[in-house]
């Protein structure tokens, strides 16, 4: 099945990653941080000064402490960062340098939907799934009516998935034929590739189906996607992770080889000289940014431009983040900056003349060009936001109203914050659109 999304916007950025992957030493520390688990409540598991191999439990979900999240890498616990009211910020490991980073562990094979459950969760794999809505870990005894793998990435300066992938096609097919085991034939697998791209890795499996997607961001995004092929109604979940997630399932269930490595973009305007690295998770990557950052003041974000999360301490990888982006802080405003012809400022309106170069990209920073106003009433969101059934203004302002049953009319169940990122580029009155959603899902979920 093919799919057209007409209603997004693609963000030109300089800074995309050269195909060349650098593999990072072993660094010193790793940070493992709560927060990359959306709402997690961690019930700490160790202590500063214990010992922690790859695959030793840090720290459990307090809702149902069978959910754990495990060291990814051997070292020691060196201590752990708490913020406001004593919250868990981090957990940080002296790394074991002569340690590999991925290890081999003995467990009975898993021929069972409760075996593989089982095992997912002793190892830590089980946050590697996400559910909609509220993009969440899901519970464990909880079945979906399917799995999506978004199998390529439309965020501006996405890593390419086939290079994050290379030399781990069997360990995929593995992964998917473990999903098919874990959820039963009646739940469909969903992959959804870009459409006239290079799927040769996924084309080849077998029970799945196949869905191709083209058009502007956000088409690769999983949103848009299951409100295609899968749209949800109150009560309803679907489960997601990433194709790098799904090998590294197939590779533990297959050869008893557990890892939380990763490779991934070092991109952005202000990158020296983007390219890929590899490294593990909760890695310190201050080598990779070391010979990258220009002087100045720089923004790391771990994730992309839209909707990652600035490093504002440690420079590591969030979990699910395939990709680092590096933009010039631009505090000061321009003094009468919306006279001039802007040959070189982006603008979605065509307020500058650069929007006759079409295919040049733009170098961006963090300025916003203008602060916050009064919510306007505009048709401006209609433009970029993917969903054929839910009206995105009519859905903020249920929100920013707390009323639920608003909410739950207009659709609230199938999108995520993420779904909002380009109606906050585009936003006139410089709306936090993401926040309210995020808040508004909150609200949903208390609910619950």
């Amino acid at each position: 099945m093919k799919y057209k999304i007409r209603q997004g916007l693609d963000l030109r950025m300089a800074g995309t990653a050269q195909r060349e992957v650098t593999a990072l030493p072993m660094p010193g520390l790793c940070h493992v941080r709560p927060t990359d688990f959306r709402w997690l409540k961690p019930k700490l598991l160790v202590q500063p000064g214990d010992a922690v191999a790859v695959g030793t439990p840090l720290f459990a979900d307090k809702a149902d402490e069978r959910v754990l999240v495990v060291a990814p890498a051997t070292g020691t616990v060196k201590e752990v960062v708490r913020g406001e009211k004593r919250a868990i910020e981090s957990i940080t490991i002296a790394v074991n340098d002569a340690a590999p980073a991925v290890q081999t562990v003995a467990f009975d094979d898993a021929d069972t939907p409760e075996k593989i459950r089982n095992t997912m969760l002793l190892y830590g794999l089980w946050p590697c799934l996400r559910q909609r809505p509220y993009a969440i870990i899901p519970s464990p005894d909880s079945q979906p009516k399917a799995i999506f793998i978004p199998c390529f990435d439309s965020a501006p300066l996405a890593p390419d998935y086939n290079l994050l992938l290379a030399s781990q096609a069997d360990d995929f097919a593995h992964g998917i034929s473990i999903l098919q085991q874990l959820v039963g034939a009646d739940v469909p697998l969903h992959l959804c590739l870009r459409d006239g791209a290079d799927n040769s890795i996924f084309e080849t499996m077998q029970g799945v189906n196949f869905h191709y997607f083209s058009g502007p961001h956000p088409s690769g995004t999983v949103g848009p996607q299951i409100h295609r092929i899968a749209p949800l109604d109150k009560g309803e979940t679907v489960w997601y992770l990433s194709p790098m997630d799904v090998a590294r399932i197939g590779r533990l269930f297959d050869s008893h080889r557990l890892g939380f490595d990763k490779t991934f973009a070092l991109t952005g305007p202000a990158a020296r000289k983007p390219h890929y690295y590899s490294t593990f998770y909760g890695a310190d990557v201050s080598t990779a940014l070391h010979d990258n950052l220009p002087e100045g003041d720089i923004r790391q974000i771990s994730g992309n431009v839209l909707t990652g999360k600035q490093i504002t301490d440690f420079p590591t990888l969030g979990f699910y983040d395939y990709q680092i982006t590096l933009l010039q802080e631009y505090p000061e405003r321009e003094l009468l900056g919306w006279l001039l012809p802007g040959f070189r400022k982006w603008s979605f309106s065509h307020t500058f003349t650069a929007w006759m170069t079409q295919r040049k990209p733009f170098w961006f920073n963090t300025s916003m060009h203008g602060g916050a106003r009064n919510f306007v009433m505009t048709d401006v969101y209609d433009k970029v936001f993917p969903f054929e059934a839910i009206l995105p203004l009519e859905l903020l302002k249920a929100c920013i109203t707390h009323d639920i049953e608003k909410m739950e009319e207009l659709g609230i169940y199938e999108v995520d914050s993420e779904d909002f990122a380009l109606c906050e580029v585009v936003c006139p009155s410089k709306t936090e659109c993401q926040q309210i959603i995020l808040e508004g899902l909150k609200e949903i979920k208390g609910e619950d």
